[in-house]
């Protein structure tokens, strides 16, 4: 290694999310695979409230799903909520703040990697002020609302602003040339993920389209186990669109939706999945998070038809278990699944059930397993760790 030729000590970096050990999303899921992988190249801290492993800092604040399990803040975060789109993490990041300040200015980091939006960027921006600490800012939000949370992220002029998707990148290269960015895909977990995993059993008739909303930050927890948010459905029901799921499968003559998620704030949905397809035909359900590769294994086809997604994990923890993928036509989306599925506009309901019944009449081969393989947590860390010595030389 570069420094250990040289005689010198390992980069000393600081990963910020006060969120990790509290909820289970997209960016806590980064922050713990990467300091896994870097922990043998890197001295690494994870800044953050819970203490998941041995790399975990902790610093006091108020995590997320704190301020959403205990009714004592329900009056803050009505309140909050006329100025914030997630209260809960606002306060998260106030709380925060300062402790993390704190931790930056006495743990003499050489690299500081903020994961949690504006709240862990602030931190190290004022930080850098006065210590010049590099900034590797992991851009989560996409161009979700228009790119409104990039554009607010680049005020703070991370060092180097990490995204990825193509889409994304081509976006900054357009309107924020001058920033310095890296593209970095995410990677997925193929011990948790693969073909070889037990199926559950699903009491559904075939086959069997699943959809899940799950992976982004709807658990909390408590006592060792996991519980699900209610209000984060309602959150996110609108831009996951499952009610065009339903409508499609309905047009075919067999076949069933399954859809992980919390039970919670969906009787809209159970009442228009048990009214166009029946029960037999249609399952919503809420799973721990340990079990969410069990259900991809046992589904046909994978989809998820939302108008957005910042990267769409999903669609590659389906793929590494080897199931084809039905999802909308977008630039994001045609990167991530690329041969391993159907992508087609779900808008038209027509062609969405065309894009289903194909997909589970297709003989797929390892296709969709060797499209997730291109997406590997390690080869994510060596990005990382070759941007981070670009930093300090």
């Amino acid at each position: 290694m570069f420094f250990q030729s040289k005689g010198k000590q390992k980069p000393k970096i600081a990963l910020i999310h006060p969120a990790v050990g509290d909820s289970v999303g997209r960016s806590e899921s980064l922050v713990l695979e990467l300091a896994e992988r870097l922990k043998d190249k890197c001295d690494v801290k994870i800044l953050s409230s819970k203490k998941v492993n041995d790399l975990c800092k902790l610093i006091s604040c108020i995590p997320r799903n704190q301020v959403l399990q205990e009714s004592k803040y329900d009056k803050l975060r009505y309140f909050l909520s006329n100025f914030a789109n997630r209260p809960e993490v606002f306060i998260e990041h106030l709380t925060s703040f300062f402790p993390v300040v704190w931790e930056l200015f006495k743990g003499k980091y050489d690299v500081i990697l903020p994961n949690n939006d504006w709240g862990g960027l602030m931190a190290a921006s004022a930080v850098r002020t006065i210590k010049k600490t590099p900034i590797i800012f992991t851009e989560h939000s996409g161009l979700i609302e228009g790119g409104k949370n990039a554009r607010r992220n680049l005020f703070f002029k991370p060092d180097k602003y990490v995204v990825y998707t193509n889409e994304l990148k081509y976006w900054l290269k357009k309107y924020y040339p001058e920033v310095n960015t890296s593209f970095i895909p995410m990677g997925v977990n193929f011990n948790r993920f693969n073909p070889e995993i037990e199926p559950a059993k699903l009491n559904l008739s075939e086959p069997i389209f699943l959809a899940s909303s799950i992976h982004q930050n709807d658990f909390f927890r408590k006592e060792n186990s996991l519980y699900t948010v209610s209000n984060s459905f309602a959150n996110n029901s609108k831009n996951k669109r499952f009610d065009l799921l339903i409508e499609a499968v309905a047009l075919l003559e067999k076949g069933s939706v399954l859809l992980l998620c919390p039970g919670e704030n969906s009787a809209e949905l159970i009442k228009k999945g048990e009214k166009l397809l029946g029960k037999k035909r249609f399952k919503i359900i809420c799973v721990p998070h340990e079990q969410i590769p069990s259900y991809y294994k046992a589904c046909d086809v994978f989809t998820l038809p939302s108008r957005s997604e910042p990267f769409g994990l999903v669609y590659l923890e389906a793929m590494a278990c080897n199931k084809p993928v039905v999802a909308p036509k977008d630039c994001s989306r045609m990167d991530i699944i690329g041969d391993a599925g159907i992508l087609c506009d779900v808008t038209d309901v027509e062609e969405y059930a065309e894009a289903l019944q194909k997909a589970t009449e297709t003989d797929w081969g390892e296709i969709p397993y060797y499209q997730a393989r291109k997406f590997t947590w390690e080869s994510c860390a060596d990005k990382y760790y070759e941007q981070i010595l670009n930093l300090m030389s």
